[in-house]
Formats: C-alpha cells, sequence, structure tokens
C-alpha cells in the first residue's frame, strides 16, 4: 500500500501533507475562513485534472497520463481518509490546545511577518517553537504523533492570530511535516487504508 501513496499511483506526498494541513484547518478555522476556502478551491477544484494533464513522469518511469482514471478513483478514497486523519488529529489537538503559551504565538507571528526571513528561516522558527513545547507533549502519545499536532496547532493559532500570514503559515507547516514527518503521515494514512 505504501507504494500507492508515494509512486503516482495514488496522492503524491505533497498533496497528502497539504490535505492533512487544510483539513485540520478546516477542523478548528475561526477568523481565516476566507483564506482557507480560497486555499480549499485551489486544492480540489482541478488539481487532479491538472496533475493528469501535466504528463510528467513518476517516480516508477511511467507517465502520469496512464493512470488518470486509477489517480481519480484512488484519490478520493484518499482524500476522504485523509479528511477523517485530520479530524481526528484537530480532536485531539483540541485538549493539547492549552498547553501552547500565547507568547509563543505572538513571537511565531512577528517571525512569520518578518518578510526578509526565508522558508528555511521560517521551518526553523517553527521547528525552536515545537522544541519549547517539548514539556508540554501527552507523556503517552507518540513524539511524531505530538509533534505533528502541535505543528498544526501553532500554525492554527497563527492564522487565527493573524489571518494575513494564512498562505505563509500553511506553507511552511506542510514543508516542516514534509521534511521531518514525512514518514510517520505515509503510515498514518497508510494504516488507515489497510
Amino acid at each position: 500500500m505504501d507504494a500507492e501513496v508515494s509512486n503516482g499511483s495514488g496522492l503524491g506526498s505533497e498533496r497528502i501533507t497539504n490535505l492533512l494541513v487544510f483539513g485540520f484547518l478546516q477542523s478548528s478555522s475561526d477568523k481565516f475562513q476566507q483564506e482557507l476556502d480560497t486555499l480549499g478551491q485551489e486544492l480540489f477544484d482541478g488539481a487532479l485534472l491538472q496533475a493528469c494533464q501535466d504528463d510528467e513522469l513518476q517516480t516508477d518511469g511511467n507517465r502520469a497520463s496512464h493512470f488518470c482514471e486509477r489517480i481519480e478513483a484512488d484519490s478520493d478514497s484518499q482524500e476522504e481518509i485523509i479528511q477523517n486523519i485530520a479530524r481526528h488529529l484537530a480532536q485531539v489537538g483540541d485538549e493539547m490546545d492549552r498547553s501552547i503559551h500565547p507568547g509563543l504565538v505572538n513571537s511565531l507571528v512577528v517571525q512569520f511577518m518578518n518578510r526578509s526571513l526565508s522558508e528555511e528561516d521560517r521551518r526553523n522558527c517553527l521547528a525552536s517553537a515545537l522544541k519549547d513545547l517539548g514539556q508540554a507533549y501527552p507523556k503517552d502519545m507518540e513524539m511524531e504523533k505530538a509533534t505533528l499536532i502541535m505543528a498544526m496547532l501553532l500554525a492554527k493559532k497563527v492564522v487565527n492570530h493573524t489571518p494575513s500570514l494564512f498562505r505563509d503559515v500553511f506553507c511552511t507547516t506542510v514543508n516542516f511535516i514534509n521534511q521531518n514527518l514525512l514518514i510517520y503521515v505515509r503510515n498514518l494514512v497508510r494504516n488507515e487504508m489497510d
């Protein structure tokens, strides 16, 4: 099943993470609904069709256009699974929400507002904030799961504070997850599909 998640016959890793973070934020959106709606249109309207039309080589050496029908069927099922995972993580995150100090959120907002920071700098800011939260992680939860939830919780809190940062925060969170937690996320999806 892992091959379906990663080799082009299902959703690509970046799309999985996009949908997971989107679903998490959607489950807990407050002040950033307009930004969420705009991103939702970009993620869902024609994204699969565009991927099929690009006819790019996949990691298995085949062209995406050869898999268009299968991608669409697999993707619908995987998107639903990812949305369910995101809702569950958002519910768990609601219980962890109180452990995030407002000062930490304010500091992240200031850092994200600094337009001179590179994407790597923003990821490092997020990683540093997560490290500061390490003591707040539930002791009975896997470290990867706690880190994933806390990263998305921080994203939610930052965009609730300053909705204009939505796109930057979303992209940084997705990139951080892809760089640090991708195997864990792929396993979450694979386990739900089994």
